[in-house]
């Protein structure tokens, strides 16, 4: 007798929830007609390009295929993923991109969660209906001690991510009804953060290794010289880049997307001394969500940011006359003549084809086999020439930004332009990438960089290595020990929030706090502080301002005192009704930033004091903060607007 087993009712309803899923994804228009749905490979370059110049450019591919153990690249030495699985996650990243647009990397993320929850699944079948929360813990478990395929451990960092990609899968089955049984998951992984708060020595350390030391921009300075000295194009341009790097707070990508006429100057007058000077940027587009903007250079560095300027428009000008031709003859490429817009259906012999592309000897036969070209009719080899043409048009960097014409852009190079052992391909265009700038920086193991080919070595004898966004750390820390206002700060570095500043600051607030103790010293502040040292015998007194004010750091109403290496801060988020916390009168950034914290909090206090007469539990607490607030911030507005009281006077409310 045959028995056959009926799948239950739980699994009938999982199973008709997934295919109206899957074919609702089919159907959408996300990512336009740049993938196939049922295709191993989706390509995401056509409706996400990323900025030409990342070192991520070409990487907009999604692999629907399972972990492999060693480096791999293409689908070709890799084992797809079997339906209804793939379906199931490609599902997945179709209806997130339908919400809300991702960059092709956060799908990655879901992606990589997904290859490991596919390994760990109990179900020989790998049917997303027959998930149960096991197989989560157990994708876990392998993302704990898996490689990479490169032969390193796996990151903490990526173990956190890959645990919050396993729970927005497992939320994403649970909301869907697409298992016979609700998944019970949360991320293991302890999420590593990069706090500034954190006051231990490894964190100070960790913080301490992210800036360029004094050092290594002494060793910048001898490569400058000395690439300059030698005059080779190729390393004035890099150089050049570090220059810019080194002249103001900016992120590599920024400099590396600017375009050929982003020189910008302004003048205006000095209110110090009435001197009319000019200044110099140059314009840039913001990333992170900071808007574009033009990045102005302190006056020291003018000099060398001009001539660094002037030097990348020199050394790539011949490249943007070139994208000009093509953007004159579209279709066409820049090839050597005879053939420069010749026939397209002309038919070129092997050594023609080398000589049309200025390729060494032979090497045409790997050219075209690489790009798929194929011999035409006839006697002997005959290439067309429109099939190079095409091939050659495929290599062309597309532009995120359809409305930009490739000869705008400042970093414009042929490829191979960096390479010695191989010609340089004019008729190919691309950009200076971050990765060829860290590479010349020496970041790139088994790779000479500038310091070791110029023996520019540390203490250790040994080439430095300097990773490019240290600058940016160190230039911050010198604002942020010339005391810059932190809006000021936010806006030289091109961020949106100036709470990002602190992540950058690595002076501990210890100029600050020197400066704190001169203004104590010259009868500039008022407040108990002042009191107490005048209590003291003189002798101690010196002792006292020291231990008192060991570190300080601008807030967005005043200046702190508080010293975070003791303990976090008791009163973080409420600083006018903190003793910590000082007065710096006639700053008029915090002067407009107390006025609009008192009206918010007058407000709170008002309905706190509603809520009070209601008989709301509680609220006595909430009208007692609020109180506390509002008679500090009122103190402070007061302290700014008492003419009786000097600019530039610290008060302790």
């Amino acid at each position: 007798m045959n028995v056959h087993v009926l799948p239950d009712r739980a699994q009938l309803d999982a199973r008709s929830n997934l295919e109206r899923l899957v074919e609702r994804a089919r159907a959408s228009k996300a990512f336009g007609d740049a993938v196939e749905f049922d295709a191993a490979v989706w390509d995401l370059a056509p409706v996400k390009p990323a900025r030409p110049s990342a070192k991520s450019a070409k990487q907009a591919k999604l692999y629907f295929a399972t972990h492999e153990d060693r480096y791999v690249v293409g689908i070709e030495k890799r084992t797809a993923m079997t339906d209804p699985f793939a379906a199931f996650l490609k599902a997945m990243i179709v209806l997130r991109e339908e919400a809300r647009a991702k960059a092709v990397k956060d799908h990655g993320r879901i992606l990589r969660a997904g290859r490991s929850l596919y390994a760990a699944m109990g179900d020989p079948d790998r049917d997303p209906v027959n998930l149960v929360s096991g197989d989560f813990v157990a994708a876990c478990n392998a993302i704990r001690i898996r490689k990479t395929q490169r032969g390193r451990a796996g990151a903490a960092t990526t173990a956190y991510r890959l645990g919050q990609a396993l729970a927005e899968i497992a939320e994403f089955v649970n909301r869907h009804e697409m298992s016979k049984a609700r998944v019970s998951f949360f991320n293991p992984f302890r999420r590593v953060t990069y706090d500034h708060t954190k006051v231990d020595d490894d964190a100070r350390k960790e913080r301490a290794e992210k800036m360029a030391t004094k050092e290594e921009i002494g060793a910048i300075i001898d490569a400058s010289l000395a690439v300059r000295r030698r005059g080779d194009d190729r390393g004035v341009l890099r150089i050049a880049v570090v220059e810019l790097m080194c002249s103001a707070p900016v992120r590599i990508n920024e400099i590396l997307y600017t375009r050929a006429d982003c020189r910008r100057t302004e003048r205006t007058k000095r209110k110090a001394t009435g001197e009319e000077v000019e200044y110099l940027g140059y314009a840039y587009d913001g990333s992170k969500r900071a808007p574009d903007s033009t990045k102005w250079i302190p006056s020291v560095m003018v000099d060398i940011a001009d001539r660094a300027l002037a030097d990348a428009k020199r050394i790539t000008e011949p490249y943007r006359e070139i994208a000009r031709w093509m953007e004159s003859h579209p279709g066409r490429t820049y090839i050597a003549e005879p053939w420069r817009l010749a026939d397209p259906e002309t038919l070129l012999s092997h050594s023609e084809v080398g000589k049309a592309l200025g390729l060494a000897e032979l090497s045409e036969y790997s050219w075209l086999d690489a790009n798929g070209l194929r011999k035409r009719q006839g006697k002997g080899a005959r290439y067309r020439l429109g099939d190079i043409e095409q091939a050659i048009l495929r290599q062309q960097p597309k532009l995120p930004d359809l409305k930009s014409k490739l000869s705008d852009f400042m970093f414009l190079v042929p490829k191979h332009f960096f390479r010695g052992d191989t010609a340089t391909q004019n008729y190919v265009l691309t950009f200076l990438t971050d990765a060829q700038i860290s590479d010349f920086l020496g970041c790139k193991k088994g790779f000479a960089g500038v310091f070791e080919r110029l023996k520019i070595l540390d203490a250790d004898n040994q080439p430095y290595r300097i990773n490019s966004h240290s600058v940016r750390h160190f230039l911050n820390t010198l604002a942020q020990m010339g005391l810059l206002s932190q809006l000021d700060i936010a806006r030289w570095s091109g961020r949106k929030d100036v709470g990002q500043n602190a992540d950058y600051d690595h002076s501990g607030g210890i100029q600050y706090a020197e400066e704190m103790r001169k203004v104590l010293e010259s009868d500039a502040m008022k407040g108990p502080i002042v009191d107490t040292v005048a209590s003291l015998p003189p002798a101690d007194r010196d002792a006292f301002l020291k231990g008192r004010f060991a570190t300080a750091h601008l807030t967005s109403i005043g200046a702190c005192l508080q010293d975070f290496s003791l303990a976090p801060c008791p009163s973080h988020g409420a600083c006018a009704g903190c003793s910590e916390h000082v007065v710096v009168k006639g700053k008029p950034e915090h002067q407009a930033e107390a006025e609009r914290l008192l009206g918010e909090h007058q407000a709170m206090l008002d309905a706190a004091r509603a809520e009070l007469a209601d008989g709301t539990y509680n609220a006595s607490a909430w009208v007692a903060h609020n109180e506390k607030m509002v008679e500090g911030l009122k103190k402070t507005v007061g302290i700014h607007q008492n003419p009786d009281i000097a600019d530039g006077t610290v008060v302790q409310v």
